[in-house]
Parts: C-alpha cells; sequence; structure tokens
C-alpha cells in the first residue's frame, strides 16, 4: 500500500532507489527509460532522463546521500520526484560556457511543464520534482 498521497492518487507509479555512488546514476536513466516504455510514454523519456539525471547527480554529489525517485502518471501527466537527505533547497548557478557543472536546474526549467521543492516528511532532506505533459 502506498502511503505518500500524490503515488496513490496516480494511474500508475515506480519508486527506485539508489546508494550514494556516482557510477549508479546511469541505472536511473535505463529504469526511467523501461518505465516509460512499458506505458506507451516514450515521448517523454529522452526529457525525463536528461531532467531526473540532473536531480539524481545533485542529490549523490552534493547532498551525498542516498536517492529515491518517484515516478508517476496521472491524466497524463508525468511528475517525478527525487528525495535526498539535505534539507537545502537547490540554488540555480551561471554556469559559463567552459564550466562542466551548473545547468540543471536551467534545464529543468526550460524543459520541464512544472517544477519544485518541497521538504521530506519527519523533516529529513528535501524533494525536487517536475512534471511533463
Amino acid at each position: 500500500m502506498c502511503e505518500d498521497p500524490q503515488l496513490a492518487t496516480a494511474d500508475w507509479w515506480y519508486t527506485l532507489r539508489i546508494p550514494a555512488q556516482p557510477w549508479m546514476i546511469s541505472l536511473i536513466r535505463s529504469s526511467l527509460q523501461l518505465a516509460l516504455q512499458r506505458h506507451g510514454r516514450l515521448d517523454l523519456a529522452d526529457t525525463a532522463c536528461l531532467l531526473a539525471t540532473e536531480l539524481v547527480t545533485n542529490g549523490v554529489v552534493h547532498a551525498k546521500s542516498p536517492v529515491t525517485v518517484d515516478l508517476s502518471c496521472r491524466s497524463r501527466t508525468l511528475r517525478v520526484d527525487v528525495h535526498d537527505s539535505s534539507p537545502e533547497a537547490p540554488a540555480r548557478r551561471s554556469a559559463g560556457c567552459d564550466d562542466e557543472s551548473g545547468r540543471g536546474l536551467t534545464l529543468i526549467d526550460a524543459c520541464a511543464t512544472a517544477w519544485g521543492v518541497y521538504p521530506a516528511a519527519h523533516g529529513r532532506g528535501k524533494a525536487v520534482w517536475f512534471t511533463l505533459c
């Protein structure tokens, strides 16, 4: 039984957990791809995988914590919530042309239908979410 009200009302949902190991991040991309293929939403796969990978990377690299990804769909709207143990909200950075990082929130803002941040239950970290239609 699902305890999260957001997931409980979804047409379908998945929860993926990875340890704080950078080499595990690629598993999120392949898992999301398979889930979206299974539910006939390959039209969103490239964008969903890109944005989820950005958020998971932030959790693993900056929060240095295991990450949980909730993938859900309700009324053809895809939602991805990425949970980590840091209570600090992500901050947008200005990345120069040669910088190798600092573009994650800019990508999310440009590609997602909506996005935001909320504190995790019981004061243990936060979740950054986005939707795609």
